[in-house]
């Protein structure tokens, strides 16, 4: 009897030595919990480990890792779990023991088996120096009444260990970067993006809070904001930014073309398929789908979006099985969508859906204090790929700050692009360039020789007024370009779509290419 317990002492360290082993290691953290999931199964007499996770937006759990349990099991308990507004109560401080016929308010799924050969069920929250809510839960089946206390110890031990891995590698917290605590290249708001300026430090912060949640996100801003780099920050930042980040322009395409992106397609389901192809939500199945310019999309193709948020699976075109998927969904709009469900150009239940989470992108004339730091990037990266040394000019930078960007970073980093191009004497050249007179020539707050009544100060400009200046700058571009809309949209730094819908907005008449004398 004595020989057996030292072997099972020698057993239980040799478990939590590798346990602490993998948290150490590097790698995807979610993978290393999954693996420990799989030892704790085949060290200790337990059955169906689950870690699930705190949504702590909508405070919910949900189930992350689960061996034991099926993808369609785990996205049907986990769609049901967010429809529960009960489960928003679940909040676990101490560890439970739940006998069979004890209430379970989580009734995670496990075989017909286990539940009648189960001894206890142990429920251990992820608390760090118990403080807040737990960060998860972990769950397992105990399948030995004689070891269930020691069992009890071991779990409530891995579950502190998981905690502190999680908060050593920033779980919730995405990396939040500092301008004056940034050592090397320039200051980063978050992830990629680059700034100084207090409203994008307050839109970081608001990321920061909603990076590991998995509730929809709506990203409001202009065209050229910079709304897809701020989707993959939100992506970055979160406990999953190891799984897929996949990203549809819906304005791009037709409604036959966008189904078959999103869902995919079988094998001869339309002329021209001649392979099954998986769509964009089975890619980003445990990932981040991001739909850019959800406000374009019809309201028939609305319907067909929508049923997915709602009941998580879809089937492929001219497939007949069901296929799950657990996708974040994160959109981009630079429509007002509350005017467009009051005008019944948008689904009022996928407003609400996807509204969850509203962020907007201040235009870059509302943040001039990063425009510098903008043309400084643009200008490096420009330099490091052509080995020169190409400067700008401190007037030609006060220049640049005083301009209001319509096009706003997409059309500040196309400005410098051209200047570096036509550089002149080893620095940025910003005369001459095509398309752009419109917004370079006098869209200056204060410029010299303005009269007074014409001068605007910074952050004063109606809506009216920049919608005139909008049209300004489409006709001047459309005239530059020979009405040719292509080439109109390329040098305002928006899709050829976006174009069109502008010109019908403004009734702007296009002018036809002028005809050549013979």
């Amino acid at each position: 009897m004595e020989k057996t317990d030292k072997s099972d002492k020698i057993q239980v360290l040799t478990l939590m030595n590798q346990i602490s082993r993998v948290l150490n290691a590097s790698g995807d953290l979610m993978r290393n919990l999954n693996m420990i999931l799989i030892m704790l199964k085949d060290y200790l007499p337990v059955r169906n480990p689950c870690l699930l996770i705190n949504d702590h937006v909508v405070n919910h759990y949900f189930i992350d890792l689960a061996p034991e349990i099926s993808e369609d099991e785990k996205n049907l308990w986990n769609l049901k779990n967010a429809e529960d507004q009960r489960a928003s109560s679940l909040r676990y401080f101490q560890g439970m023991i739940l006998y069979p016929g004890e209430p379970d308010e989580l009734k995670l799924p496990c075989a017909e088996e286990l539940q009648r050969t189960y001894v206890v069920k142990i429920i251990q929250p992820l608390i760090f120096q118990r403080q807040g809510l737990p960060m998860g839960i972990l769950s397992i089946m105990v399948m030995s009444a004689e070891h269930q206390d020691a069992i009890f110890k071991i779990i409530r031990s891995v579950a502190d260990m998981i905690a502190m891995a999680m908060i050593a590698r920033g779980f919730p917290v995405s990396k939040i970067y500092d301008s004056e605590q940034e050592v090397h290249g320039p200051p980063r708001i978050i992830d990629d993006i680059i700034g100084c300026s207090e409203s994008m430090k307050k839109l970081a912060e608001t990321v920061h809070k909603i990076s590991s949640s998995k509730a929809s996100v709506m990203i409001y801003g202009e065209s050229g904001t910079g709304k897809e780099l701020l989707a993959r920050a939100i992506h970055n930042s979160g406990f999953h930014r190891k799984a897929p980040f996949v990203g549809v322009n819906c304005a791009a395409l037709t409604d036959s073309l966008l189904e078959s992106e999103l869902f995919g397609h079988e094998k001869g389901a339309f002329t021209g398929a001649m392979f099954a192809r998986k769509g964009r939500f089975e890619l980003a199945d445990g990932g981040t789908l991001f739909l850019d310019e959800i406000g374009d999309t019809t309201l028939n193709f609305q319907t067909k979006i929508l049923r997915v948020l709602q009941e998580g699976e879809f089937e492929r075109l001219g497939g007949s099985q069901t296929i799950f998927v657990d996708v974040r969904i994160v959109c981009a709009t630079n429509l007002n969508l509350e005017k467009a469900v009051a005008d019944h150009r948008f689904r009022e239940d996928l407003y609400y859906r996807l509204n969850v989470i509203k962020l907007e992108v201040p235009p870059l004339r509302e943040r001039r204090a990063d425009i510098p730091l903008l043309v400084n990037y643009f200008l490096e990266k420009l330099n490091q790929q052509d080995q020169k040394t190409v400067a700008i000019r401190p007037a030609d930078m006060t220049l640049l700050q005083g301009l209001n960007w319509p096009g706003n970073v997409r059309e500040l980093e196309n400005a410098v692009h051209s200047a570096f191009l036509m550089e002149q004497d080893n620095f940025l050249n910003f005369r001459g360039l095509s398309g752009d007179s419109a917004r370079m020539r006098a869209r200056i707050s204060a410029s010299p020789g303005t009269p007074p009544a014409e001068r605007r100060p910074v952050g004063s400009f109606s809506q009216s007024s920049l919608e005139e200046e909008e049209m300004l700058a489409i006709d001047e571009a459309l005239a530059a370009a020979g009405g040719v809309q292509v080439k109109a949209a390329e040098n305002l730094g928006i899709s050829v779509r976006q174009l069109r819908y502008r010109i019908k907005k403004y009734n702007i008449a296009v002018r036809k290419l002028p005809l050549f004398s013979r």
